[in-house]
């Protein structure tokens, strides 16, 4: 693993100057957290080889088109998160309109760092309260919403419930409002599409996630062909992984059966994003200033290992991708016809006693921790990225 101590510098001075204008000047330590996790991922891209070619769809280059002609509108569910924010930040720069749909719209907190984003017009963001994806007296909440949009990037995914108090339940708090909420999304779709055939639903893009295609043993080479199995996942108390392994194959069932039917139409499109951790910079409220940023979720997890550390580096490996590059990828597919199925999102694995090493060298105040030095070290699981490239966004 070649350290490449310049250019790491030159990267950090860049991500100072250029991509971080969304963070409180004043939060300097965790600007310093985001920059070392930017450094990171472009170290990682830089240090590996490319990646293996063999399955991906060289017939578009993958240039974005910024006027799409047939998607015009968008609902965005979880809008306000910190990977649906990007999405939000993204599709408004390509000049689409967005229906952002969030837990509660009359809540300023929640929406402020959407609405003071340099690409909102009066015209292009509209906010819709769907309330709490267990809250099954809502099951309506998206007909509004999706009236007259093209397409729909389902984000929302209750990934770490707020429990005020009571004992977590897997089932109760994940595995199932987070299931409805997808047959709520794909419900919302077909009546869209019965009561408007002449300006269906398009495209459907969902997050979904590395821990979708996480099959026990690892194979060789990770594609996309790769599937976690869902009832072991469920046994090991994953009910996170269980979700979005049952989530998308759903999506995809649902898809291939409603096309048969005639129910959507011939040329819908679905597609899934699987990233692994995401990282990078968040999106906060570019108001007053007063603005506090907590990191949480994977960047509250990032956070936890540069401040609390790892005592010993795990046998194990892990990979990244920049918060920006995935939500990137989530809007491909609404540009173009030839985009669908499964797209992975993440640069290479490295071992952890890499990771920790870099870490050290890009933020020294982490604390010391020990490198894995067993003869069974496990080697860095190797991917076919090849048909998340044939997206043609730079990672």
């Amino acid at each position: 693993r070649p350290v490449q101590k310049k250019r790491e510098k030159k990267i950090m001075h860049n991500c100072y100057k250029t991509k971080t204008p969304f963070l409180p000047n004043h939060l300097f330590p965790t600007i310093i957290i985001l920059l070392a996790s930017l450094v990171l991922l472009s170290t990682i891209a830089t240090a590996l080889p490319p990646s293996i070619n063999t399955n991906a769809n060289t017939s578009n280059n993958g240039n974005a088109m910024t006027s799409p002609s047939s998607i015009q509108k968008v609902l965005v569910t979880g809008a306000n998160g910190y990977l649906a924010s990007h999405i939000v930040q993204t599709l408004l720069t390509k000049g689409y309109t967005v229906h952002a749909c969030v837990r509660d719209a009359t809540n300023p907190a929640s929406i402020r760092h959407l609405q003071t984003l340099p690409c909102v017009t009066p015209t292009n963001l509209k906010f819709f309260s769907t309330g709490d994806m267990a809250d099954p007296s809502l099951r309506d909440r998206y007909v509004d919403p999706i009236s007259d949009c093209d397409a729909v990037i389902h984000a929302a995914s209750p990934l770490s419930p707020k429990l005020s108090g009571r004992e977590f339940d897997g089932f109760r708090d994940v595995l199932n409002p987070g299931m409805e909420g997808t047959r709520e999304v794909l419900d919302a779709i077909l009546e869209k599409c019965r009561r408007h055939p002449s300006n269906p639903i398009r495209c459907l893009v969902l997050t979904s996630s590395m821990s979708a295609a996480a099959p026990i043993p690892e194979p060789s080479v990770k594609g996309e062909s790769h599937w976690s199995d869902d009832e072991r996942q469920l046994a090991r108390k994953n009910f996170y992984g269980c979700l979005k392994t049952r989530q998308e194959r759903l999506c995809h069932e649902w898809t291939a059966s409603r096309k048969e039917t005639g129910e959507i139409p011939s040329d819908f499109r679905f597609a899934a994003i699987c990233p692994t951790m995401i990282i990078g910079p968040p999106i906060v409220d570019r108001g007053d200033g007063s603005a506090k940023y907590t990191p949480s979720g994977t960047m509250g997890s990032f956070y936890k290992w540069l401040t609390g550390g790892r005592p010993t580096a795990p046998n194990d490996s892990m990979s990244f991708i920049d918060v920006r590059d995935c939500a990137a990828m989530h809007v491909v597919p609404l540009e173009r016809d030839d985009v669908q199925g499964r797209y992975f999102s993440l640069v290479e694995s490295w071992h952890w006693n890499d990771i920790l090493t870099t870490l050290k060298e890009l933020y020294p105040k982490i604390p010391e921790f020990e490198l894995y030095d067993g003869e069974d070290k496990v080697t860095p699981t190797k991917f076919d990225l090849g048909r998340m490239h044939s997206l043609g966004v730079e990672v």
